[in-house]
């Protein structure tokens, strides 16, 4: 694993409004037979001391999983919808995740990562998102 500087931007749309954060953390990353690996600390105060890790599978599936005060667990996967466990501050919730899209573009000294997907209640649309990563190894 190499130390990073990793920024995370996140847009999505509920409702036809579109909002968007960006959070910059340090983590760490390394290139894995399939893709790559990346994992940060959360830095919102309500999600002090969790851990995030993305397994990036190429251009075709991301696992997302926090551990910590919240533990979530979500499979992005390009063209499939998988129902996941996702733990808020304001309780536990069961949704679908449908993956629209998955991009890697990730080197032994960082790199990029974006993946696009919906977010559905008993199969009612509740969202789009977007995340676009960016991984700066740290000297």
């Amino acid at each position: 694993m190499k130390n990073a500087i990793i920024t995370i931007k996140d847009r999505h749309i509920q409702d036809g409004e579109e909002l968007t954060a960006e959070l910059t953390t340090s983590g760490s990353f390394e290139l894995t037979e399939k893709g790559c690996t990346v994992i940060y600390k959360e830095t919102d105060e309500e999600m002090t001391d969790c851990i995030t890790r993305l397994d990036v599978e190429g251009t075709q599936r991301v696992a997302m999983t926090r551990t910590g005060k919240f533990n979530t667990e979500m499979v992005i996967e390009k063209g499939s919808r998988h129902t996941c466990f996702y733990s808020t501050p304001f309780g536990e919730l069961i949704m679908g995740i449908y993956g629209m899209s998955v991009e890697s573009n990730m080197s032994e000294n960082g790199g990029t990562l974006s993946f696009t997907y919906t977010i559905d209640f008993n199969n009612t649309p509740a969202s789009e998102n977007q995340l676009h990563i960016t991984v700066a190894e740290k000297e």
